[in-house]
């Protein structure tokens, strides 16, 4: 909901014109309800992060993105090591992350490893908070990451940028995207970086910087054919290595990684009918190399197809469908699975229906998976505008987590009577949209059920084997507040959040979850110059399940600045962690001083 004042000011410095000034009621999302439409016109709450906002605040990593936005609370452990993404309290394997609606992630560990997912060629991220699963299934229980870098009608660019900063790091990449001819458009991004990166453990880990480095590649080619249909071919590579501190002592432990989506797509779209056919084929995979050793190498493949479909039926109502299958196989290279690939074939309805100032949503799924059978989600949702400039809304929907192929299969600790995780959510919230200040107040709760946790077969025998269990439910519930506004030419994106996530057989707080957080994102323009800035609080959280080891609250600063010489040439610089805050976002794990970062780019 980003207002345009500052868009119209640097529109005619030297961005492309396809970074031209859009107001709300003109931005488009895709990832809310499978199709394109006005972000005024979805009940979810949705955040958007554009190319330009990524490049004005130097962000490093989709941590740094992510730790941003309302509702999500992000715990990293530096360059390349492992990040937890707690969107309202769920788990990072709760938030479902797709490429280009295409699902990513690891089948063997159940989650995305948002530490190995670059910025290389990004349009724009949309993050939707809340229960999705009654439209992607699986893992939406807490939200929906979906990282476009599809290429956008009219882009005509071409740019190199190199960077340096803090503990050796060091980046060079390029850029070229446009029009091939009368009906057909080309994009290719490449990006290579590394960092000498600093200790990730703390004593009595060894003391040695734990370094990364990253070489990716995204590409496009598409075509228009008639006025109605599109072809294209969607590709991204990521290849990684990070190092780390294994816990016995020797230097030298590191992870190789890489990871990588194609897909091919066919769309129709007319005034009424939008139908898009997609094929892709995306893989991840991991080797881990310690003491000397070269480690087993684990491999996740996924085979996906789906077919999604929107027909407007009316000004009032418009009806959707799809259908979706895809294959999970997994492979570890000195470790046989007692299974080693699963099928979910997966149907959906979804309808939104809109008349005066009333709107209502529905959606209902089901997924039939030959692992774990099926399940069956649902979604509700209604939003009312008064007094023109002020909306309520509800929704309640349930969400499932499958087991992964480690929880289920793993050789001697599997265990294949696993039940999904579930979840039901509620949510309501008052909002209002005036010339100068954006406003959303949410409340929303979400009791998660049969949580997977390691567990002693015998509950009466601790001393029994354990096994992968489902044994604990959570409630996670809480407020959130956002708003967006101007003061003069400055920006401001104001959030807080209240969260109580309590494990609901103890009564404790779950892990590394504050019940206090608050942002503060401000952007300035003075002629040549753009000025950002972001304060992020987090209050005490815990360590440990049963809540005897905290985790001290901290305030964290950022400031970046950005100078557009001319039409061509722009130089930024950053500074992280501004007042060297030393502070614990995980126990036993260090966390990076105040450092310093600097980019040039050339726009041919």
């Amino acid at each position: 909901m980003k207002k345009t004042l500052l868009a119209v000011a640097l529109a005619p410095l030297c961005l492309p014109v396809s970074v031209a000034a859009q107001s709300a009621d003109e931005v488009m999302v895709v990832t809310a309800n499978r199709f394109e439409q006005p972000i005024k016109e979805v009940i979810a709450p949705v955040s958007v992060v554009t190319q330009e906002e990524i490049n004005a605040i130097q962000a490093k990593s989709l941590a740094e993105v992510l730790r941003r936005l309302p509702g999500v609370q992000v715990v990293s452990g530096g360059y390349g090591q492992n990040t937890e993404v707690y969107v309202r309290g769920t788990s990072s394997k709760h938030l479902l992350v797709m490429i280009n609606g295409v699902r990513i992630g690891s089948a063997t560990l159940g989650s995305a490893d948002f530490s190995q997912i670059p910025l290389t060629g990004i349009e724009r991220i949309e993050f939707i908070r809340g229960s999705r699963a009654a439209l992607y299934g699986s893992d939406a229980i807490g939200g929906v990451l979906n990282i476009i870098t599809a290429y956008q009608p009219g882009e005509q660019q071409a740019q190199i940028t190199a960077g340096i900063g803090s503990d050796g790091y060091t980046q060079l990449g390029g850029s070229v995207a446009g029009t091939l001819g009368q009906s057909s458009w080309g994009k290719l991004a490449v990006k290579t970086e590394q960092a000498d990166g600093f200790s990730a453990r703390q004593l009595p880990f060894e003391q040695d910087d734990d370094g990364f480095e990253s070489h990716n590649v995204v590409g496009e080619i598409g075509t228009a054919v008639g006025e109605n249909w599109q072809l294209s071919l969607q590709g991204y590579y990521h290849d990684g290595k990070a190092d780390y501190d294994d816990g016995y002592g020797a230097v030298g432990a590191y992870t190789d990684s890489s990871l990588y989506n194609v897909a091919v797509k066919a769309a129709y779209v007319n005034d009424k009918l939008m139908s898009e056919f997609t094929v892709a084929h995306n893989q991840d995979k991991a080797q881990n190399n310690s003491q000397g050793k070269t480690g087993s190498e684990i491999k996740t493949e996924r085979l996906l197809a789906n077919w999604l479909n929107h027909y407007q039926v009316n000004q009032q109502l418009g009806v959707g469908g799809g259908v979706e299958f895809y294959r999970d196989s997994v492979s570890n290279s000195t470790t046989v699975y007692e299974e080693d690939e699963r099928d979910n074939a997966a149907a959906y309805i979804n309808s939104i229906y809109r008349a005066g100032n009333l709107q209502l949503e529905g959606s209902v799924r089901t997924d039939d998976n030959d692992s774990y059978g099926t399940n069956t989600t649902w979604l509700v949702a209604g939003a009312y505008t008064f007094l023109e400039d002020y909306q309520l809304s509800a929704s309640v929907g349930t969400g499932f987590k499958a087991p992964s192929f480690n929880d289920f299969y793993w050789p001697g600790s599997g265990n294949p009577n696993l039940k999904p995780e579930e979840s039901t959510n509620y949510e309501v919230a008052l909002s209002g949209s005036q010339a100068w200040l954006d406003w959303r107040v949410t409340g929303y709760r979400n009791d998660v059920e049969q949580l997977i946790a390691w567990a002693p077969m015998d509950s009466s025998d601790p001393n029994s084997d354990w096994l992968p269990m489902n044994v604990d439910n959570a409630r996670l519930q809480g407020i959130e507040l956002t708003s967006q506004f101007n003061t003069g030419p400055v920006y401001h994106e104001l959030s807080y959040d209240y969260l109580d996530a309590e494990d609901t057989e103890t009564g404790k707080q779950l892990i590394r979850r504050a019940k206090h957080s608050a942002k503060w994102n401000m952007s300035y323009m003075l002629e040549q110059w753009q000025l950002d800035m972001s304060a992020l609080y987090k209050g005490k959280s815990y360590e440990d399940d049963l809540n005897t080891k905290s985790l001290d609250a901290y305030v964290l600063v950022d400031v970046a600045a950005s100078y557009f010489i001319n039409d061509h040439l722009t130089v930024r610089g950053r500074v992280a962690n501004l007042f060297d805050e030393n502070y614990t976002s995980r126990s036993t794990y260090n966390v990076q001083e105040r450092s310093y970062y600097a980019t040039v780019t050339y726009q041919f």
